[in-house]
């Protein structure tokens, strides 16, 4: 995070901010994150991930730094046994919109 602050210029907090900001694949709706400032200031920090862009090579870099393993309950609920148990034969039917 340090890094990738310095090279744009900004703060971490900046930079946090606009990774989770630009975390769009096409399959999922965008994620708009909750700002926790105390402060004016702090407000005022947050707010100036608005006035930039991380590039594609900085995201997939803070990225690898802290990658995020979803585990249980979210790997049972995909797998295919509990699949079968919830939907049957008809879950290929259903029309997933995250695709």
């Amino acid at each position: 995070m340090q890094a990738v602050a310095g090279e744009v210029g900004r703060s971490p907090a900046q930079v946090a901010i606009n990774w989770v900001r630009q975390q769009q694949d096409g399959r999922h709706a965008p994620i708009t994150p909750i700002l926790g400032a105390r402060t004016a200031a702090q407000l005022a920090d947050n707010l100036g991930c608005l006035e930039f862009t991380l590039t594609g090579e900085q995201i997939q870099r803070l990225a690898a730094a802290s990658p995020i393993q979803l585990g249980f309950p979210r790997s049972f609920l995909e797998s295919d046994d509990v699949r079968e148990l919830i939907f049957g034969s008809t879950f290929s039917q259903i029309d997933n919109h995250r695709q």
